[in-house]
């Protein structure tokens, strides 16, 4: 008889749990911009910011915790001839410049100051924070005779060639998110916000440039393709030397923006903190 009853309730159970789960649940999307700080913007946050977009879904633990996921797609680049006046001597005359997409997928935890959920009157609009683990695609290129050029594959550092140690950097690399938001509920379904969010990353090629010191011409014309060699230095004097990068720093890119979500199920009177 028991087993006879739990057979008959276990539809319910199932839409309960699955209800319970959807409460908890949002999906929507993200829209604003990217930017990066390395070599080529050592220092101006939201210079050169681009366009990006996304999908964002939240799984709330409960009103202080959520968990997150970020399926992002953006553009980040910068050009010397474009750089702060303090600097232009220095970074006009190196004339490097490259732009790149960023496809980014991640997922992470989310932090409420204030108890929060999408529907219930008595947690309202909330400040956060966030936390992730992502995996981003990069593709460096630049502009060469008006064509556009990818300049992993060239070695403009020796890569790939007996000048250099170095192989040529991988295109797929990780880097670990992070930032703060806000956000607030209306509609008693829809919640919208505001976040910034800055990206870890283990490279140093995000913009193809990493060593500090420019390669020899005469030695890469030897070993490497002639636009290698043209894109290697583009010092406007012609000069061998000066700096072409810092390799004690890593890259940075940065995305920030509104979010639009969703709720997927009724609210849950039961969702406590």
């Amino acid at each position: 008889m028991k087993t006879f009853i739990i057979i008959l309730l276990l539809p319910i159970i199932v839409f309960s749990q699955r209800q319970n789960n959807l409460s908890k649940s949002e999906i929507g999307i993200f829209s604003g911009a990217s930017y990066y700080i390395g070599d080529l913007n050592p220092l101006g946050h939201f210079n050169n910011s681009k366009l990006a977009y996304g999908i964002i879904a939240k799984y709330n633990i409960n009103p202080r915790f959520a968990l997150r996921g970020l399926f992002a797609m953006g553009t980040v680049g910068a050009n010397d001839a474009q750089s702060p006046a303090k600097y232009n001597n220095v970074y006009t005359n190196r004339n490097l410049s490259f732009s790149s997409n960023i496809i980014e997928i991640g997922g992470g935890i989310e932090f409420n100051y204030f108890p929060f959920q999408i529907g219930n009157k008595t947690y309202r609009g909330s400040g956060y924070l966030f936390a992730e683990i992502a995996y981003f695609q990069m593709n460096p290129t630049t502009l060469y005779n008006g064509e556009t050029v990818e300049l992993r594959t060239l070695g403009t550092e020796g890569q790939g060639t007996p000048l250099s140690l170095q192989g040529y950097y991988s295109k797929n690399q990780l880097s670990i998110p992070f930032g703060i938001g806000f956000k607030y509920p209306f509609g008693g379904i829809f919640c919208i916000g505001m976040e910034y969010g800055v990206r870890k990353t283990f490279t140093d090629y995000l913009d193809d440039v990493g060593s500090d010191r420019f390669i020899d011409k005469t030695q890469l014309n030897e070993v490497a393709s002639p636009i290698t060699v043209a894109l290697s230095n583009r010092n406007l004097d012609g000069s061998a030397y000066g700096p072409r990068g810092n390799s004690q720093n890593n890259d940075w890119y940065f995305m920030y923006g509104i979010t639009l979500t969703i709720r997927l199920g009724n609210p849950d009177e039961c969702f406590k903190h």
